[in-house]
Formats: C-alpha cells, sequence, structure tokens
C-alpha cells in the first residue's frame, strides 16, 4: 500500500513538473524551476532543465557566467547567508547537490544523496545546509560538505524545507508537516487538513512565530490549493485562497511584511493574508521566486524559461534573456 502511494505521488509530480496540465511537452526542455538572489544583492542564480547554471548581475541584471550542466536537472538554488557560496541541488544520478563559491571558483559535491532532490536551505547563520529528498529522507551538512545527520522525515514525501530564523530547527513539507532538530529529533508532525494534500513549498516568517506552506490542492482532484499560516504548536493561523494553480514557491519580503506566491500569477499578500497586488493570470505557470534584499523587487522564472524582475507591486520592470 506504501509503495502504491508513493507511486501515486512520484507519477503527480512528473505530472506538476512536466507541465502535463496543458498538454505541451514543448515546455519540459524550457522550464526554469528555481530563482534565488544572493543576501548582498550583488548575484541572482537561475536553473531548472536547460542544461545549465546561469549568474546574472543582481544590480544590472546583465549575465555574467554560464556552467553547464549537461543532462541534468537543477531543482534548487540557495544562496549561503553572508558568503558569494551557492546550494544546488537537481534531479540526477550524476551530479546531486554542490556547492559553488563563486569568488574562488570552487566546487564541493556533497555525498550520500538520493538522485530526486527537492528542498534546501542554509540555516542562519550559514554553517548548515539542509537537503531534503523526494522519497522522504532529510540529510544535514556543514558548508564545507561535510554530512552530520541523515534521518527519514516525512513517511510519504519530502517537497521543501526551510530553516527557523533564529534557531537550528527546520520545517519540512510534503503530505504531512513536520519540526525537526538539526540532528533529525522530531520536534512535532501533523497534517495540514482533513483530506490529503501534496504540500510542495514552505517558508518561516522572519519573526520565526509562524511559517507559511503552500500546496497543490488535494490528492484525488488537485483542488482546494490554498496557503496555510501555522504556528510551532501545529496551530492554523491563516488560510488564503483564491489561486488556480498550485503554490509552487513562497517568499517573505525583507522586513517580512509581505508574503510573495508564484502559481499562474505572482501575488503579494500582506503578513495578515491581504492580497495586496497580483500579476495577470497564465498558463505559463511561475516556478522561480525570490526578493532583492532591499525588498523593491521580485525574480520569476517560469514553466516556458521567462525571467521576470517585477516591483513590489507585481508589475514588470525587465525580462531577461537566459
Amino acid at each position: 500500500m506504501q509503495s502504491g502511494f508513493k507511486l501515486l505521488l512520484i507519477i503527480m509530480l512528473i505530472s506538476i513538473e512536466s507541465i502535463a496540465v496543458f498538454g505541451q511537452k514543448e515546455f519540459d526542455d524550457n522550464i526554469l524551476w528555481t530563482a534565488a538572489w544572493s543576501s548582498d544583492g550583488e548575484y541572482i542564480a537561475l536553473g531548472g532543465a536547460q542544461n545549465d547554471l546561469k549568474i546574472f548581475n543582481g544590480y544590472t541584471l546583465s549575465l555574467i557566467k554560464t556552467y553547464p550542466f549537461k543532462d541534468v536537472i537543477i531543482s534548487r538554488v540557495k544562496w549561503h547567508p553572508h558568503k558569494h557560496l551557492l546550494a544546488i541541488a537537481t534531479q540526477s544520478t550524476s551530479i546531486k547537490t554542490v556547492l559553488l563559491d563563486l569568488d574562488k571558483e570552487q566546487w564541493i559535491h556533497l555525498e550520500e544523496l538520493g538522485s530526486s532532490l527537492r528542498g534546501l536551505d542554509w540555516n542562519s547563520t550559514g554553517d548548515l545546509l539542509a537537503v531534503s529528498e523526494f522519497e522522504g529522507e532529510v540529510s544535514v551538512f556543514t558548508d564545507k560538505g561535510e554530512l552530520i545527520s541523515r534521518f527519514d522525515a516525512d513517511p510519504k514525501s519530502v517537497t521543501g524545507i526551510d530553516w527557523h530564523p533564529h534557531k537550528n530547527i527546520m520545517a519540512t513539507v510534503g503530505m504531512q508537516i513536520g519540526l525537526y532538530s538539526h540532528l533529525g529529533d522530531t520536534i512535532r508532525t501533523w497534517l495540514p487538513g482533513e483530506e490529503e494534500v501534496l504540500l510542495l513549498c514552505v517558508e518561516w516568517h522572519k519573526s520565526g512565530e509562524f511559517f507559511a506552506v503552500g500546496d497543490y490542492g488535494d490528492i484525488e482532484h488537485a483542488e482546494n490549493k490554498m496557503i496555510q499560516y501555522w504556528n510551532n504548536m501545529g496551530e492554523e493561523l491563516q488560510q488564503i485562497e483564491g489561486s488556480k494553480g498550485e503554490y509552487r514557491n513562497i517568499r517573505w519580503s525583507p522586513d517580512g511584511n509581505m508574503l510573495a506566491g508564484a502559481s499562474d500569477a505572482l501575488r503579494i499578500w500582506t503578513k495578515d493574508g491581504v492580497l495586496v497586488a497580483e500579476s495577470a493570470s497564465s498558463e505559463d505557470y511561475l516556478w522561480g521566486l525570490d526578493w532583492s534584499p532591499d525588498g523593491n523587487r521580485i525574480i520569476t522564472s517560469s514553466a516556458k524559461g521567462k525571467i521576470f524582475v517585477w516591483d513590489s507591486d507585481a508589475r514588470v520592470l525587465k525580462e531577461l534573456e537566459y
């Protein structure tokens, strides 16, 4: 029964990631799954299914460097909180997760990982990196690539992970929500609702008092897509609905006053869940999402490989060429 359910989840993720919902296979090779702005604003990293990783200047928005990732799908990138050190998670049996020191042009390959990596996040001090696998495992490494711990989190799937902004505890999402220490000790786990849903992303608020999760909708019909706010006691604080597409990524603004969500549109809410800005809905679903460190701009990447820089009112400022 467990293996059959996991097979269903794998099929669902393949459907989501290939944009089969639109029946347009040509999206597959163009999709850009992930975008991240460095903490000092100097760099933007983007990757996906286009066989390379690209680094843009975060101020001029010009392309700086291209690194080949042939036949490797980059599923997520995340900058170190204080350095030009980029963590890169993939869906590949060759390159799995690597660290790129952009200043030194040095690479570190992380070992003992599976081939279907989804979640990726540095802790607040940058000395620990958590990597989650779709099959349910979470691994924690040092910033030098040394394995600290490895443990089973969600028994069915882990699709996203995020560290608390002040403590060495992490929230994971998949079929359930979990809170864990950096050594894998279970603090608390719970289900997000009465119906089974697949959660895709999680992001702690800057205060550390609560976090937001975004989902694919219920397992059976992929309906009732929503964002929820939860505190660390497992109490639901807020529900946000109104999206045609699943919530692929969510990001709090640097000051914590706004939450941006990537779906069929770019939407921005207050921390109380009030919608304040929204782009036009499109079948070119958004995947990658991040704020600039000053909170004035947002970078998104999409299923068709489009890259847009927006202002904080969800108005396009510039389109970048990948």
